[in-house]
């Protein structure tokens, strides 16, 4: 955005957390963000505000600036099919319009009279212009790790990781790294002889690996769609996940999963994330060349139910229209 000449005032991807326990430490600090943004809404006086993800926020916002009169769009908005429904009427009231990046969010918005359109899922431009060559991969003995993008993601996955690097010695590990993050995180890691912390390409490296351990997240769905048999990982504190088995109400948690209705991608989640049940994965993966197929061949089916790319370029055409 600001590369296409947008204003930052403020960089909010700084304050995103996961779980329901860790918002708490940065809460300070985003409640006086959100003053900030209060004042800067009054004070630019917009003729449209486009509020993207962030929902525990932009819906804070939302309020706010329809009470003072201001129209309100919501690109990638917060998941309620999956928790919080009550969040469902602050959208119908704060909300003129919503642009969805799930195919199965649109039917969801409008069973509950929202006004919706999907318009594809952002990830798709960049894989599109991917050349993906992953025909030789079985006999290459390389494995992706995708810890997370994340501290608290990492604080959970690098240890295991670590573990299954020394489980696995005759295998290279290419760890996907993230570079605004300090290096110093992946120093219990990369001390490996077998393993490489890869800050760039990250395509490139999860093309050239026979599998990958990712994640869960938009990294599964990009996986998937380059075509990589892969395992969905998760890990929280172990407060935040109770609470979450409480108040989450989907079967899934891979948007892979999600998104096909079924069972494609081998989910571990909490205890099950452990070194013992990814290399059980990781053997029937390799091993059962039926089972690697189906997964295979419902990446496809995958592909075609996201469907249009360029989901950017149809938000602004709409919000031009808007204005």
């Amino acid at each position: 955005m600001e590369n296409a000449g947008g204003n930052i005032l403020e960089n909010y991807s700084n304050y995103s957390v996961m779980g329901f326990v860790e918002v708490l430490y940065k809460l300070p600090l985003l409640l006086n963000k959100l003053k900030k943004c209060k004042k800067d809404i009054l004070r630019l006086n917009p003729k449209l505000i486009l509020l993207i993800d962030f929902p525990g926020f932009n819906l804070k916002i939302a309020k706010f600036a329809k009470r003072n009169g201001f129209n309100v769009h919501y690109y990638i908005p917060p998941k309620v099919w999956a928790w919080n429904s009550s969040r469902i009427s602050i959208l119908k009231k704060y909300v003129d319009k919503i642009y969805s990046i799930l195919p199965f969010e649109k039917k969801y918005f409008l069973k509950n009279s929202l006004n919706v359109d999907y318009v594809g899922n952002p990830i798709m431009k960049k894989i599109d212009s991917f050349s993906i060559n992953n025909s030789e991969n079985l006999n290459n003995k390389i494995i992706s790790l995708l810890p997370g993008s994340r501290i608290g993601e990492l604080k959970y996955s690098l240890p295991i990781f670590k573990n299954l690097v020394e489980k696995l010695p005759n295998y290279t590990f290419n760890v996907c790294g993230v570079s605004d993050l300090p290096k110093s995180i992946y120093d219990g890691i990369k001390k490996f002889h077998n393993v490489n912390v890869i800050y760039e390409n990250t395509y490139d490296t999860i093309c050239n690996s026979v599998f990958s351990v990712v994640m869960s997240g938009t990294a599964s769905l990009e996986v998937a769609l380059l075509g990589v048999p892969q395992i969905v990982v998760f890990k929280i504190s172990k407060l935040s996940y109770l609470i979450g088995k409480l108040l989450i109400k989907v079967n899934f948690i891979s948007l892979v999963n999600l998104i096909l209705s079924r069972n494609c991608v081998k989910e571990l989640i909490q205890d099950q994330f452990n070194t013992v049940m990814i290399v059980d994965e990781l053997k029937k993966i390799e091993n059962n060349v039926k089972y690697r197929n189906n997964m295979i061949k419902s990446y496809s089916e995958l592909r075609k139910i996201i469907g249009m790319s360029d989901a950017s370029v149809k938000v602004s055409d709409k919000l031009l229209l808007s204005i």
